[in-house]
């Protein structure tokens, strides 16, 4: 053997651990963040924090619109913030598929006429399957933050979908509870002609349940305002003893984001779970790689001893495990599952990323269109009824009672037309879920281009 100082070996030991050091990867946290800040208009705040504070922009004080509510969710939602998790995991596994396997040093000490012997033994078959190990891992990692913005995007479409119905149940519960003052007029003049002896009982008896439902809708309207605003609170991440929610009125809405066919077209090229999906099949294919590669087992070995024929000596020398019986078979079989199962999750995924367009498309179409036919055929028909009434009751042509009947009417009209309004917020928010981005943010094509 060739004659080496025993500072070889510390050395030799030194350049090991350092490689494992090396085995680090830089890593981009922000770029979940920055990716739904392109998508939704909206800050997320990724450090796992649930303490509510309000982010940079909102002010509840002049009222919460449902961007500052979206906004509001994605900086405080605890349930997301326990999402980010998965991506510390994701950092995590990449950083262990970069390291290198320490090396193992044994000692045998000189007791009698025993010489010290020292080896150092280090498999270098990680040479070979770090490579691929460390490109399955780094995929998986691409995949757990594209899961983390599509998890952002569920969470918007959730907030939106809970503030069209909070701020429906606001609106609702003082025009029913105005329906109800209206039917207790009704009420009262119909006992008075009961009295008269111009109606029957029965005529009378059904006016007076209509006036009692009237009233128990009115209070139920209460608690179902209750009850949504404290699920918009649950969603946005404040506390139930914030003060009163106070939710600006509903805009106006377009259509939809565009012409179904380039929805369809961007959602499978640029939503996030398509391309965790994609980057799941990569990682699959990556893994098989990686099992493959680790059929042959090479430990490098580093022999010495404290007292040769020469003095110390020390010498190289080769471990190998001689692939006869296993060569990794079970690995290598898990891996092929593993890359058909995500190959056919995306298939799926691509069949039901057609479905969520052309479902949001045609429940936007359908609510438009009976919003306005609605406005058309119905409410202002109705208005036009009121206002006549009106004025044949103060001509002495017709009886208060028939300007109440309108008036009734036309209260209900207009609590179906506020649900109208709801169900094209609803829709118009499952669009923006399908497609991947808001109606206002630009494609990601246009995106990338910036």
């Amino acid at each position: 053997m060739a004659r080496l100082h025993p500072i070889h070996l510390a050395a030799a030991i030194g350049l090991a651990l350092q490689a494992g050091c090396a085995g680090r990867v830089p890593l981009d946290p922000a770029a979940p963040a920055t990716s739904l800040r392109q998508r939704t208009g909206s800050d997320a705040r990724l450090d796992g924090v649930v303490t509510p504070t309000l982010p940079a922009g909102v002010r509840p004080d002049d009222g919460v619109s449902a961007d500052e509510a979206v906004a509001m969710a994605l900086w405080n939602n605890a349930a997301f913030q326990s999402s980010v998790s998965d991506l510390g995991f994701a950092r995590a596994d990449l950083q262990e598929a970069g390291m290198f396997t320490n090396p193992v040093l044994s000692l045998l000490f000189p007791v009698g006429p025993k010489q010290l012997e020292a080896t150092l033994r280090w498999p270098i078959e990680v040479l070979w399957e770090r490579p691929r190990r460390v490109a399955a891992a780094r995929l998986a990692l691409d995949a757990a933050g594209q899961r983390l913005v599509q998890t952002g995007l569920d969470l918007v479409m959730a907030v939106r979908i809970a503030y069209a119905d909070a701020s429906l149940a606001a609106d609702r519960a003082p025009l029913i509870r105005e329906a109800g003052s209206v039917l207790a007029r009704i009420d009262t003049l119909t006992q008075s002609r009961l009295t008269e002896g111009d109606i029957s009982e029965l005529e009378a008896r059904t006016v007076r349940i209509e006036a009692a439902r009237a009233t128990l809708d009115a209070e139920r309207a209460v608690t179902d305002a209750l009850v949504a605003r404290q699920r918009l609170l649950l969603l946005i991440g404040q506390p139930d003893d914030l003060p009163a929610l106070a939710l600006t009125a509903p805009a106006e809405l377009g259509g939809a984001c565009g012409a179904p066919a380039d929805l369809l077209r961007e959602a499978r090229m640029a939503r996030p779970d398509v391309r965790a999906a994609e980057l799941g099949v990569e990682a699959a294919a990556a893994r098989l790689g990686w099992e493959r590669s680790r059929i042959l087992a090479l430990t490098a070995v580093l022999d010495a001893n404290g007292q040769g024929r020469e003095g110390f000596e020390m010498g190289p020398g080769l471990d190998l495990g001689v692939p006869v019986f296993n060569r990794n078979q079970g690995g290598r079989t898990r891996a092929k599952a593993l890359l058909q199962q995500a190959t056919t999750t995306y298939a799926a995924l691509q069949q039901q990323v057609g479905l969520d367009v052309r479902e949001g498309v045609a429940l936007l179409d359908q609510a438009q269109a009976a919003l306005s036919a609605w406005r058309a055929t119905i409410v202002r028909p109705l208005g036009a009824n009121v206002a006549d009434a009106e004025r044949s009751f103060r001509e002495g042509e017709t009886s208060m009672l028939f300007v109440l009947e309108n008036t009734r009417r036309l209260i209900e009209a207009r609590v179906r037309e506020r649900e109208l309004v709801a169900e094209q917020q609803r829709s118009r928010a499952r669009i923006e879920r399908a497609v991947g981005r808001s109606c206002q943010a630009p494609t990601q094509e246009a995106a990338r281009d910036r």
